[in-house]
């Protein structure tokens, strides 16, 4: 990409700029912020990025999954990663980048990606298949808004399932803002169903089975109404392909980094140690 790939995607790194880099993608509606507590554990220097049209970082028109990988692939180079973990949504854009693994890449970690097919998706009540006006307009009816700050940071990090710690009030500030008096989501629901549309329709399976890098699958069990529709999909992806490892977190919900973050950054640390 001209002009470096830096100039056109808002970073954030921790850690000594000597040593190699570990590319950090978040998922839905967050930033960088969200590996705020992963980044010192890591075996290496921490870049997060604020995706495309959330954050800092300008959208990408048209927002599609090869536009995506793309981007994660120059950030990798450009940065001299040497491995990549991705969050929820975040997930399916390291998996692109594990199937054409830049050169010095040599393990991913997918945390929760979840990888339900859109069917899935309709069933537990999103309309992916019904349009993007459609799917906008569920966005918006279900974004979060809250009369104050205070409110905002009890209630966000009872949805995490964290306890609202330092680091996580400033994880909510980060992704909520305040516009007349109502504190709300930061990112508009045309840029969410932008993302969701980008990436909803891949054959995951068909991606893990050419992967050509070691991969760590961590999935969530909870919450556990939904965890046999998850667990169905999350087994048929590992099945693809024997360079990914599964590691089933039973009590973690969709965002062990904040609900569990001891824990889990412990196991992504010394996974990826083991492995780069």
């Amino acid at each position: 990409m001209d002009g470096g790939v830096t100039s056109r995607l808002a970073l954030k790194e921790w850690g000594d700029p000597g040593r190699p880099g570990i590319l950090l993608w978040p998922g839905l509606g967050s930033t960088a912020a969200y590996f705020a507590g992963l980044a010192s554990t890591l075996p290496g220097r921490a870049v997060a990025v604020d995706p495309p049209g959330f954050g800092t970082s300008p959208a990408l028109d048209p927002c599609t999954f090869a536009r995506l990988v793309e981007l994660a692939r120059a950030v990798a180079d450009e940065k001299e990663c040497v491995a990549m973990v991705g969050h929820s949504l975040g997930a399916y854009v390291a998996l692109g980048v594990g199937r054409e693994p830049p050169v010095g890449v040599r393990a991913i970690v997918l945390i929760d990606g979840g990888f339900m097919t859109p069917t899935d998706l309709v069933e537990l009540g999103m309309p992916i298949l019904s349009g993007r006006a459609e799917l906008v307009s569920f966005i918006e009816a279900n974004q979060l808004r809250y009369p104050d700050w205070g409110s905002a940071t009890r209630k966000v990090a009872e949805l995490l399932g964290a306890e609202p710690t330092p680091t996580v009030e400033a994880y909510i500030r980060e992704v909520l803002v305040e516009v007349d008096g109502e504190v709300r989501e930061r990112p508009s629901a045309e840029r969410a169903a932008d993302l969701l549309l980008a990436v909803a329709g891949e054959d995951v399976v068909a991606l893990g089975a050419s992967l050509k890098v070691p991969t760590l699958l961590i999935a969530c069990g909870q919450p556990a109404a939904r965890r046999p529709m998850r667990e169905k999909a999350w087994r048929a992806f590992v099945g693809a392909s024997p360079l990914v490892e599964l590691h089933v977190g039973e009590g973690w919900g969709h965002n062990p980094l904040l609900q569990a973050p001891e824990a889990s950054s412990a196991l992504i640390a010394n996974w990826l140690a083991a492995h780069i």
